[in-house]
């Protein structure tokens, strides 16, 4: 079955937990992973890259402290670098932890740098062996590349990543086949989520920091994103 966003079918705002969660451990480690988990988040952010040799990762900045590209390294390399103590995580191990605990994954695909669909091959091809497609929620910044996913697997849930404002959501996020969309809290406008409920599709709010707003009893946000799935209940309590 594949992932309910809708606040209207789950009855609340689902909890995405930022890099796996922002703490004291690094971002997009197994520590981090582990901990949003375990502190219950609905869903757990991480970011995807590739190395040189095809080999899918969780890692968010695309060079290594000592300023090497990560996509032009292999993977026997990249396996050997630690931040903060941590090593890289495999895309592939995180699949099956999250199949084998019942997480639900953000994957944030990077495809800066990369050769158009090079990356979401892989992705896509390490779900079905792993058979969790119906864990993994797909986020893209080239929308290009995410309509061209979802043609090619309408059964995958996709995200739309967002750095402005649409002028038509609802038209927009139907011509790009997308299941979702963020939005900024700096930019939120009830008309707009209406907009994008309008035609099904589900509203991720990122960049919010007021936990004393009323904000959520007055709009339905689908998920909210958030660094820390603590912090977040403390905004939802009131639901």
């Amino acid at each position: 079955m594949a992932l309910e966003l809708l606040k209207s079918k789950t009855g609340r705002t689902l909890i995405e937990s930022h890099r796996g969660i922002e703490a004291d451990v690094p971002e997009n480690s197994w520590p981090a992973i582990k901990m949003g988990h375990e502190m219950g988040a609905d869903l757990l952010e991480v970011d995807v890259q590739m190395s040189s040799d095809g080999v899918p990762f969780l890692r968010h900045n695309y060079q290594l402290p000592d300023g090497r590209w990560c996509a032009q390294l292999p993977w026997r390399e990249l396996k050997n670098v630690k931040i903060d103590g941590e090593p890289f995580p495999l895309l592939e191990d995180v699949l099956v932890w999250a199949r084998e605990t019942d997480a639900k994954l953000s994957l944030d695909v990077k495809t800066f740098f990369r050769p158009e669909g090079s990356l979401t091959k892989e992705v896509v091809r390490l779900l079905e062996r792993t058979n969790t497609k119906d864990n993994v929620l797909l986020l893209y910044f080239d929308h290009q590349e995410l309509l061209q996913t979802k043609l090619a697997h309408p059964e995958l849930t996709v995200r739309a990543l967002l750095t402005g404002r649409i002028v038509d959501y609802a038209a927009y996020l139907r011509k790009i086949n997308a299941d979702s969309v963020s939005v900024s809290y700096g930019m939120l406008r009830p008309v707009d989520i209406e907009q994008i409920h309008s035609m099904g599709a589900a509203v991720a709010l990122i960049e919010y920091w007021d936990q004393h707003s009323e904000l959520f009893q007055q709009v339905d946000i689908d998920m909210l994103s958030c660094g820390n799935p603590v912090e977040a209940r403390k905004i939802l309590g009131h639901q």
